[in-house]
């Protein structure tokens, strides 16, 4: 066999090594649950991945608002909408915030179902709240 074949025959198998590896990669990204999930227009869903990092979920969700993933506006500590949802000048509609995250939500004060889930209320705003990967963090605009 000359240079000339075996030099062709390490690229094909180079190439079909790469291009396997690439099917892989994509198969394995498009089976992942998206990080924001649109329930509706007034449910949106944050689904943490489990290689987030420690930080509030306002600094989370800034860095989806970065990539484009979310959009959203802040105003004195406070979520005031979400798309082209806002809260009304006297709350008597506004986007109230859920968990999956034991530790920080209190069915007590509001529960919210969610995928045959019951969630309960976050026990402090977006700002203080320091996400966990695997949890939920659900933004339902309610009328009071």
């Amino acid at each position: 066999m000359n240079t000339l074949q075996l030099s062709s025959k390490r690229l094909l198998s180079l190439l079909l090594a790469v291009t396997m590896l690439f099917g892989v990669l994509t198969f394995t990204a498009c089976n992942k649950e998206p990080v924001v999930i649109k329930d509706s227009d007034t449910c949106i869903v944050i689904n943490v991945p489990e290689s987030a990092e420690e930080m509030t979920l306002i600094d989370y969700m800034e860095t989806l608002k970065a990539d484009g993933t979310l959009d959203f506006t802040l105003q004195s500590g406070m979520v005031t909408s979400i798309g082209d949802i806002e809260n009304t000048a006297d709350f008597s509609q506004c986007w109230m915030l859920y968990t999956s995250d034991a530790d920080n939500a209190n069915s007590a004060w509001g529960t919210v179902e969610y995928d045959g889930n019951e969630y309960g209320s976050a026990v402090v705003g977006a700002e203080a709240l320091t996400i966990k990967p695997g949890c939920l963090y659900i933004w339902v605009y309610m009328s009071f």
